[in-house]
């Protein structure tokens, strides 16, 4: 055999040699790797349970107001922050009456939201009355939740006192009155709807609103 064909085997073997070493060195440090991996991720404690999936405020909502698709949103909560009552079902929930004001991000409740309608939660001695309001501005200040006295028209009489307003209903009648209704006892539910009847000249309602 010629020395170049020597010298030409020699440097194909010393190639081989050196793909072979880095082969091994590519080969121990993926099993390396692998075995730190599998270490660490047995190591590593297991991802949070997100918890319960409830429902919640999705923005301010006030005592008496409709719970729609945009005020409720579905979100994961911790099991040891999730309250008795808390709701889950969004179907349910929609259409339902709020017995409470709500923050955005509370937790809805069945003490906080009426499924059945606006006097669930209320004072089982109260009842709901029909408050007609003919004055815009003043009607236009009112909101679920306000608190007001009321009084007649015609000589300023106190009607009934500290009461909380519920819902707004749409007007019904002709001279576009804005209705709301309000949660007052038996007796003072009496006494608006005579005062309020348009068989008495100049009677009417009017509101003070509380504090």
């Amino acid at each position: 055999m010629s020395r170049p064909t020597r010298l030409l085997l020699r440097g194909r073997d010393r190639r081989s040699v050196w793909r072979r070493g880095v082969a091994r060195k590519t080969a121990a440090a993926l099993i390396l790797g692998g075995a730190v991996y599998a270490a660490t991720s047995a190591l590593a404690p297991p991802p949070p349970d997100p918890g319960p999936l409830v429902l919640v405020a999705g923005a301010d909502v006030a005592v008496g107001a409709e719970l729609t698709p945009d005020t409720v949103r579905a979100v994961h909560v911790p099991a040891d922050l999730v309250p008795r009552g808390a709701l889950t079902d969004a179907d349910s929930a929609h259409g339902a009456v709020t017995t409470a004001p709500l923050r955005a991000g509370e937790i809805l409740t069945d003490l906080r939201v009426a499924p059945d309608g606006p006097l669930e939660g209320l004072d089982p001695d109260l009842v709901l009355a029909h408050l007609p309001l003919t004055r815009p501005d003043l009607a236009g200040v009112l909101r679920p939740g306000s608190r007001v006295d009321v009084l007649t028209t015609v000589d300023g009489t106190v009607l009934a006192e500290d009461v909380v307003v519920v819902r707004q209903v749409s007007p019904a009648d002709s001279d576009g009155a804005l209705g709301f209704l309000v949660a007052v006892t038996p007796e003072d539910a009496s006494s608006l709807a005579v005062a309020g009847g348009r068989d008495v000249p100049g009677a009417g309602l009017t509101v003070v609103l509380r504090r």
